[in-house]
């Protein structure tokens, strides 16, 4: 993918390798190559944890994070990219349209996703400064929570776009990822309702109480599709059922202040996410939270 690009000053680049539990390739792999490599092996912990140490030890002005099996769209992509940042410097994020390959099927992604990290080029110091990394016990959506804490955080005034004639970069889905394989589909849900546990305690730590009062209604109604609705589940739900009303009892209340107008918003997202192509009606999660509660008394 990088060795394809051209027009570009190769001492602008530096590609770190973190290797999850793996060792490092031999050095004559990269032989003829004319970017900078750097490798890390570190113990096997997970995406996230790999994300960090590059975000640790990093010492590049900007940071971006690459997929092995993803591509540039363009032989002067890259480069398109590295003018954008030299003209940024007033920028902390800068993000471009994105390439959807989904087995062929091609879209653009047009608007700033704010959950998407791979449409996303960040300022070193501002992640540094700001202490923001990704969360190492989620195996799942730990790019949407590290993408949540970002918009918490930073000044929107200075989130920019690369503007270019064709998106610079095509994100490939895959069958063996994490999130479409059936085998891990619950574990993946449980930590989708840690990611979410996660980012309402940000926004209650920040004092954006209705922001902290729409999560909260966003986790309990998917925690109603993961232990009602979802298809194909197998394994003993207990475990989490009793983590989803501990949760719920602590914050019940920011559940039911949920304002009418965010709620439904909440409600739609939900259904134009779930995997089984089933509606979720308010009515019936509302009696779901009701029935829990005659039961509880």
């Amino acid at each position: 993918m990088l060795c394809c690009q051209r027009a570009v000053d190769w001492s602008k680049i530096r590609i770190t390798l973190v290797h999850d539990g793996t060792d490092p390739f031999p050095e004559e792999y990269f032989a003829g190559m004319p970017f900078e490599v750097h490798q890390a092996s570190i113990p096997h912990g997970g995406i996230a944890k790999a994300r960090n140490w590059c975000i640790d030890h990093s010492e590049a002005e900007w940071i971006k994070f690459c997929d092995f099996d993803d591509m540039f769209s363009g032989a002067y992509s890259l480069q398109q990219m590295i003018d954008s940042l030299e003209k940024g410097q007033g920028y902390d994020m800068l993000w471009f349209e994105l390439i959807l390959d989904d087995h062929g099927q091609t879209s653009i992604r047009k608007h700033r996703d704010p959950v998407f990290v791979h449409n996303k080029v960040f300022r070193r110091t501002f992640l540094q400064g700001k202490g923001i990394r990704f969360q190492e016990h989620l195996t799942w959506c730990e790019d949407s929570a590290f993408m949540a804490v970002i918009e918490m955080d930073i000044n929107h005034q200075r989130i920019g776009k690369i503007v270019v004639a064709q998106p610079i970069y095509i994100y490939i889905v895959r069958d063996g990822s994490l999130c479409n394989r059936p085998e891990i589909k619950f574990s993946n849900l449980c930590s989708f309702f840690d990611r979410h546990c996660y980012v309402a305690a940000e926004f209650k730590k920040r004092g954006r109480m209705r922001e902290y009062s729409t999560m909260c209604a966003r986790t309990m109604m998917d925690s109603y599709y993961t232990l009602v609705r979802a298809p194909g589940i197998t394994e003993d739900m207990s475990g989490l059922e009793r983590k989803v009303w501990d949760w719920y009892a602590e914050n019940r209340e920011a559940v039911l202040d949920c304002r009418k107008e965010d709620f439904e918003k909440v409600l739609a997202a939900v259904n134009r996410e779930r995997w089984d192509g089933g509606v979720i009606t308010g009515e019936e999660f509302v009696n779901w939270l009701k029935d829990h509660e005659r039961g509880e008394n």
